[in-house]
């Protein structure tokens, strides 16, 4: 018996010992590999992709891949995918984030860990651990062209490698066998990095049709893709056959003296094969052999499609010694003809949070009215003391005083505070500020804030549809990205109809921010009517919104013309004098420094400054006057789950203003007429745009083109042109030369004030751009009055 006793002892003992062992076995055994940025890279404030393959070699996982991305230096929150994985099961997970600086430590030393693995789900769930890299990377570059190339050959593009564009040298050319296309997300964003697109007989028309138009979109936000010919070219096109800008006929020879000089180099020897072409209506030709266009563009947005009337990787052009220089004309044609934007100015999602959202976060204080407080103290002072004196008195009881008269004061401090916070104990205080453009095609595109004030701790939950984007602000690992685990703060779960946005630990009586870019379609715009003649401003405006617009004006360069507040429906009349021939393109105004003081309290006015600010800063692309009006209406679908709530809704709508004007006979135009760009070519950081030319800064040996463009319905007609005047020209701070368009060579400018009397039209380009080169030769100079001034004389022909 007592043997029995002893091995079930020891038997008991084996268990326990080989117990965690056998418990070891039996739980996954996740390996993770990482992919961030395309084929690894990545550009700074730009978006991109992120893949993460799980292999699973143990028992089945079913749980969350929580991933955390700082997304800006005080924007992040914990990705949480859903995934289950079975036991020799591999899947990669894919999606992308609107900027992949914090992978270089960007803002802070990165955090020991980004990856996690939760068995259960991540509110719940256990953390497990698993082998492989724990941290997301990339490799992060500024000053570099991304070219991403997609044929079924890279040898036939090989004449990509080493190219220049423009001042650029350093150039990433991708091919997209690299990116794993049919894994890749289908979001523009996964694109963001690329500037160019090569398509060399490749059949984009098989991928599917959410990864065309994520293409197609990235056109239409700035990008430029290049489509050589084939004979099946507008069915190998897919969504971007109707844009192609040339029709190909029959085929043709090119001689090499044509690539020669149109891409300036002797290096092209053979004659090549081609396609007589005819240019597609609305499309822009660039290199034409007598009447047969050779290299074509369509606009698409802000972006371009550019096709040649020949393969791009067929021989001998392919392995031509020509091709480097052919190829940097190309993609320099494109950088002229898009809007390309300022290499150091931040991305605008990541700018709403400290412009729109620094004044969304800002709540009223709860108050208490002057009057019912002196009348409280009248009421203890002259009623509960005298009352109270009295009663203790006849009752014999004055004793009791020292208990009920502080009391009274605490009920009655209790009782005021109740009152003044009453709306904040009762429901969350939510404040929403949102600007919205109206495109052509009526869809309203755009940016907002949202913050709450909690009225009690714990989680709380935002939700968004599809195209609605969620992120959280993160101030805690401004940084600091050491101190990590931004998903024990914040989680973004998403799926397919939108995303939900958990705040996990929110504190009593906290403030916290939701920030985005929404698209929303089917609401309505407005209905403009306008014209200008004589400098007078005559037409109609409609409010076709189904909510009031208040503060309703035109925003012509730094000016806003007031209209009037606009209920649903409402039409009004204008009659309007101008001081210039027509309305100006809009021009950045910094509300929040050139407004006098606000009030405190005055809390509105400072989210409307904001967000004027805002848009001046960040959608000044849109070169147009624009008509803006206020709602009081939450236009973007973002809705906080769960809880009672009140909202303070403010959404600015704007909507470009395609204005007809009158000039007949003769004209003088001044520099508040025509559309002012500044774009900068500095050495070891290529172009790019001054966005706001007040706040600008001017440094010694930096290229900087002045170019002015001339109003569209100018460019219409045919124009006698009379003389170009440029007047405050300072030599001693900067060389002035003007670009003749005609022999392509720039001219100085010896003078104070140049008059040009003679071939006027050698001096504006078929676009009706006049382009002035400055290079500085002064330490530092910030004042956008120091820069040249234009002024044009002319006559319309009858």
């Amino acid at each position: 018996m007592i043997k029995k006793i002893i091995g079930l002892f020891f038997a008991f003992l084996v268990i326990i010992i080989l117990m965690p062992e056998v418990t070891a076995h039996a739980a996954p055994n996740l390996k993770v590999s990482v992919t961030a940025g395309i084929d690894g890279k990545a550009k700074m404030e730009r978006g991109g992709p992120i893949a993460i393959t799980v292999e699973n070699t143990g028992t089945s996982f079913s749980g969350d891949l929580v991933v955390d991305v700082l997304e800006s230096y005080d924007q992040g929150a914990g990705r949480a995918i859903p995934l289950e994985l079975g036991s020799g099961e591999t899947k990669t997970l894919s999606f992308v984030v609107n900027n992949l600086d914090a992978l270089g430590g960007m803002y802070g030393q990165p955090s020991k860990q980004s990856i996690f693995f939760f068995e259960g789900g991540w509110e719940k769930g256990k953390e497990i651990p698993y082998k492989g890299p724990k941290i997301l990377t990339a490799s992060l570059f500024q000053d570099t062209k991304f070219i991403v190339t997609f044929t079924n050959n890279i040898d036939r593009l090989a004449s990509l490698k080493g190219i220049e564009i423009g001042s650029t040298s350093d150039v990433q050319v991708i091919d997209s066998s690299k990116i794993d296309i049919p894994n890749f997300p289908n979001d523009v964003l996964a694109w963001d990095s690329v500037d160019y697109m090569v398509f060399d007989e490749y059949a984009l028309a098989d991928l599917k049709i959410e990864k065309q138009e994520a293409l197609l979109e990235w056109v239409q936000k700035g990008g430029t893709i290049v489509i050589g010919s084939s004979d099946n070219v507008e069915g190998e096109a897919g969504v971007f056959s109707s844009y192609l800008p040339l029709k190909l006929k029959e085929q043709t020879t090119i001689e090499a003296s044509l690539l020669n000089e149109c891409a300036k180099t002797d290096d092209f020897v053979d004659p090549i094969q081609a396609y007589s072409t005819t240019l597609s209506e609305g499309a822009a030709a660039h290199v034409r052999d007598k009447e047969n266009v050779l290299v074509a563009s369509n606009k698409v947005g802000k972006g371009l499609v550019l096709q040649t009337a020949f393969s791009l990787g067929d021989e001998p052009i392919a392995k031509s010694s020509g091709m480097p220089a052919f190829w940097s004309m190309l993609f320099s044609t494109g950088e002229k003809t898009t809007f390309f934007s300022s290499l150091y100015s931040s991305s605008p999602i990541n700018q709403v949070s400290h412009s729109i959202g620094d004044t969304t976060e800002l709540f009223p204080s709860f108050k208490v009215s002057v009057s019912l407080i002196l009348g409280i103290i009248i009421l203890y002072a002259f009623l509960i003391i005298p009352i109270l004196y009295f009663v203790l008195k006849r009752k014999d009881k004055r004793e009791y005083a020292w208990w009920i008269i502080p009391a009274i004061a605490v009920l009655t401090s209790i009782a005021i505070f109740g009152y003044g916070a009453k709306d904040r104990i009762g429901r969350v205080q939510i404040q929403h500020t949102a600007v919205l453009n109206v495109g052509q095609d009526g869809v309203l595109q755009g940016y907002y804030a949202e913050s709450f004030l909690s009225n009690k701790s714990g989680k709380f939950s935002f939700t968004a549809p599809d195209e609605t984007t969620l992120a959280a602000s993160s101030p805690e690992v401004l940084f600091d990205a050491s101190k990590g685990m931004t998903h024990k703060r914040t989680i973004l779960e998403e799926n397919a109809t939108g995303s939900t946005l958990h705040f996990r630990n929110v504190g009593y009586w906290n403030v916290a921010t939701v920030y985005g870019e929404s698209k929303v379609t089917d609401i309505g715009q407005y209905k403009i009517d306008l014209a200008v003649d004589n400098e007078k401003l005559t037409g109609s405006v409609t409010n076709d919104f189904p909510f009031g617009l208040k503060e309703v004006s035109i925003w012509s360069g730094n000016r806003f013309i007031p209209i009037e507040d606009l209920n649903p429906g409402e039409t009004v009349q204008i009659d309007e004098e101008l001081k210039t021939q027509t309305l100006l393109p809009i021009n950045p105004v910094n509300n929040m420094v050139n407004q006098p003081q606000m009030n405190g309290d005055d809390l509105m006015e400072m989210r409307k400054n904001s967000l004027i600010s805002f848009t001046g800063e960040n959608l000044s692309d849109v070169r147009s006057p624009v008509l803006v009006g206020y709602a009081d209406t939450q236009v973007i679908p973002v809705n906080l789950e769960g809880v009672k709530s009140t909202t303070s809704a403010l959404t600015m709508i704007m909507q470009p203003i395609d204005i007809e004007f009158t000039i007949e006979g003769a004209f003088t135009i001044q520099e508040g007429v025509l559309d002012l760009s500044v774009t900068a070519n500095e050495d070891g950081y290529g172009k790019y745009v001054i966005d706001n030319l007040a706040d600008a800064g001017f440094y010694e040996g930096v290229e900087y083109l002045q170019m002015w463009t001339l109003p569209e319905q100018l460019t219409e007609k045919e124009v006698i042109w009379a003389s170009i005047k440029l007047s405050n020209i300072k030599q001693k701070l900067y060389s002035s030369s003007l670009l003749n368009v005609k022999t392509g060579k720039y001219e100085q400018v010896d003078e104070k004030d140049l008059l040009i009397s003679e071939h006027i039209s050698d001096y504006i380009s078929e676009e009706g751009t006049i382009v002035n080169r400055i290079r500085f030769h002064a330490e530092e100079y910030g004042e956008s009055s120091d820069l040249p001034k234009i002024e044009l004389t002319g006559e319309v022909a009858k």
